[in-house]
């Protein structure tokens, strides 16, 4: 489940060197997002990341300044207790000369996510479901909604009735990444529904993931979560 506390800042302050990371650039119209490795920290003062050289990072470099603002996803895939911290910062300095690092300020708030196997992470993400048809499935969808739990073998969507859905019913889902303006998708099969109340006039369906592995399935989650975490405001 999502959360900030103090154990979380633990955890960043023992994060293993050469851990994957991802930075978004906070530019004025299109995010930037660049891949990196974690280096180093001093705990309550900066954290450490190396400087990329490929076509994104040369891309980036005038907005990679002191002050700009950044996102910063760590992904730590070997430890399912914690495999995803995610927090706003600002860049500090670059350094050259004693390696090529990018400094930023130490967070006052972050996020981490577990993504365990059978853990349903609590969300709201932007959201559709699609029709399948035998070359791939409908462009338009037949509900428009939201994802209100993840995990890796499924999950919860809550949005528009569809008329004639059926348990086992298996449908395309669509889910809008904001942050890096990308759509993203994963075939699902629909488990059980839940019909709208009094006070509701949308309907709860859980779904299983189809994926053909889950590696493929870990990468949707991860990405589902991150955009819900990033979309919150933080510090």
């Amino acid at each position: 489940m999502p959360n900030s506390n103090d154990g979380n800042f633990s955890y960043l302050n023992r994060m293993s060197c050469n851990t994957e990371a991802q930075l978004q650039i906070l530019t004025p119209t299109q995010p930037i997002r660049l891949r990196t490795r974690f280096i180093g920290i001093d705990p309550e003062n900066a954290v450490i990341f190396a400087l990329g050289t490929d076509r994104q990072w040369l891309a980036a470099k005038e907005f990679i300044t002191q002050g700009q603002g950044v996102i910063v996803r760590i992904i730590n895939s070997d430890d399912p207790e914690a495999n995803i911290i995610a927090f706003r910062s600002k860049i500090k300095t670059l350094l050259n000369h004693a390696g090529r690092w990018l400094i930023i300020d130490y967070p006052s708030q972050l996020q981490s996510v577990a993504l365990r196997q059978h853990s349903r992470i609590p969300i709201m993400v932007s959201a559709s479901l699609h029709a399948l048809k035998p070359d791939g499935y409908e462009s338009k969808p037949i509900s428009s909604g939201n994802l209100h739990d993840i995990s890796i073998k499924g999950g919860a969507y809550v949005g528009n009735l569809i008329e004639g859905c059926e348990a086992d019913q298996a449908l395309q889902l669509q889910v809008k990444i904001e942050q890096s303006l990308e759509t993203i998708a994963m075939p699902i099969t629909v488990k059980n529904i839940q019909l709208p109340g009094d006070d509701s006039k949308e309907c709860q369906y859980g779904f299983s993931i189809n994926s053909d592995n889950d590696v493929n399935a870990e990468e949707f989650v991860q990405k589902v979560v991150l955009s819900h975490l990033m979309q919150q405001p933080k510090s």
